[in-house]
């Protein structure tokens, strides 16, 4: 029912606030206040209490009261005294763009996907989903999964069979509490859900979403616009979830543009034996490249050989870069290298690395954290350090933050 407060235009800022409250997944009852800790792009950490997540700021209550930090300011929002159960669900969903959520249950009816639990329940655009798997009593992860055509001509529904799994071409109408309702060769079928092993919709695949790093209790999703309370918790206006649901959000992931990705204004290779960049080749061992894993959310990782300088242009409102070093040989190999960084011919970092401090038993590797606020180019130098041949670096997560 809509609330009797609507008397007139001057309302609609309350109505519009009532509708998006109760348009989200179910309030999560006695939620229990939340603890919080901001990792903020100063440096400083603040704790508190979370009072709710904004389309611009998070406000949180300290010991002085009441403050509201705009999302420019922050890095991370964590949830402290984390009480996840991190329990085994039956049921996965893989987004369109690589995000995941679980729970005990998927349906879907037109427009709209449902995602069940015990805690309550998830809704989103039914579009956004690319695949579901519904899990058996101790099954990996998808397991029919290799089995996909890359190019499939049409919906997929993996029925679960005592030799295997058995890929079926059609047009997925419904999934039901009980049935998923496909249409094959013009005929309507309901197929027995406890038969399905999954499903994978024909839909075109799309880039990353530009955006925070959600972390659920249950999966991870990106997304470019942000509200909590403790009543309601919706993401880029379309998805809603229970607020005890969050654990954190990585602002700065929205925010960052990975050194692997952006092309180096100048790089200059010289070995130890110059003239082995000249046969043919061998150039390309010794010049920059990027190891990429298997998770696409993992960070990549540059390697580079002594001697290599090599110039990137700071990103419009670049922050900070960041990254983390180390050698590209054993722990106890004797090859030692030294890597500076400077921002526009200034030196802001400089790092000596021989047998890794892990292998002596010290800290682990360095940390790169250079404030380039106002910077126009980043410099980095990978040099001999000794008087062995040296040996390669690995720059790990190596990016620009705005």
């Amino acid at each position: 029912m809509i609330p009797p407060c609507i008397r007139s235009w001057r309302h609609l800022p309350a109505v519009a606030a009532w509708l998006w409250a109760t348009a989200v997944a179910p309030v999560a009852s006695g939620l229990e206040p939340v603890a919080a800790r901001l990792e903020l792009v100063d440096g400083r950490t603040v704790r508190g209490t979370l009072l709710a997540i904004e389309d611009d700021a998070v406000r949180l209550v300290e010991d002085a009261g009441e403050q509201r930090f705009p999302l420019l300011q922050i890095r991370r929002l964590i949830r402290e005294h984390d009480d996840a159960r991190n329990q085994a669900r039956r049921v996965i969903v893989t987004t369109r763009d690589g995000g995941r959520l679980t729970g005990d249950s998927f349906r879907q009816s037109g427009l709209q996907g449902l995602i069940a639990f015990d805690e309550g329940q998830i809704e989103l655009p039914a579009d956004r989903v690319a695949r579901v798997t519904w899990l058996a009593d101790d099954e990996p992860d998808s397991p029919w999964l290799d089995g996909v055509p890359a190019e499939p001509a049409a919906d997929l529904v993996i029925i679960r069979q005592d030799e295997g799994h058995t890929f079926v071409e059609c047009a997925v109408s419904e999934v039901g509490s009980e049935t998923v309702t496909v249409v094959l060769d013009g005929d309507t079928i309901p197929v027995r859900l406890n038969k399905v092993a999954g499903i994978v919709w024909l839909r075109e695949a799309v880039p990353p979403t530009t955006g925070a790093a959600v972390r659920l209790d249950g999966g991870t999703l990106t997304a470019s616009s942000i509200r909590w309370s403790p009543e309601a918790f919706l993401l880029d206006g379309t998805v809603g979830l229970p607020p005890a649901l969050l654990r954190e959000i990585d602002y700065a992931a929205g925010r960052t543009l990975p050194l692997a990705d952006l092309e180096p204004e100048s790089v200059a290779v010289v070995p130890f034996f110059g003239s082995l960049a000249a046969i043919n080749g061998l150039g390309g061992f010794f010049a920059p490249r990027v190891i990429r894993g298997p998770d696409p959310a993992a960070p990549d990782t540059l390697i580079l050989r002594p001697r290599t300088v090599a110039t990137w242009r700071v990103p419009a409102d670049g922050r900070r870069f960041r990254g983390q070093l180390t050698r590209d040989v054993g722990e106890t190999a004797p090859a030692t290298v030294e890597v500076s960084i400077a921002v526009d011919g200034r030196e802001a970092f400089r790092q000596r690395l021989d047998a890794t401090p892990a292998a002596r038993g010290g800290a682990g590797p360095p940390l790169i954290d250079i404030d380039v606020s106002g910077g126009r180019r980043l410099t980095l130098t990978v040099d001999f350090g000794g008087q062995d041949l040296g040996c390669g670096v690995r720059l790990m997560g190596a990016a620009f933050e705005q």
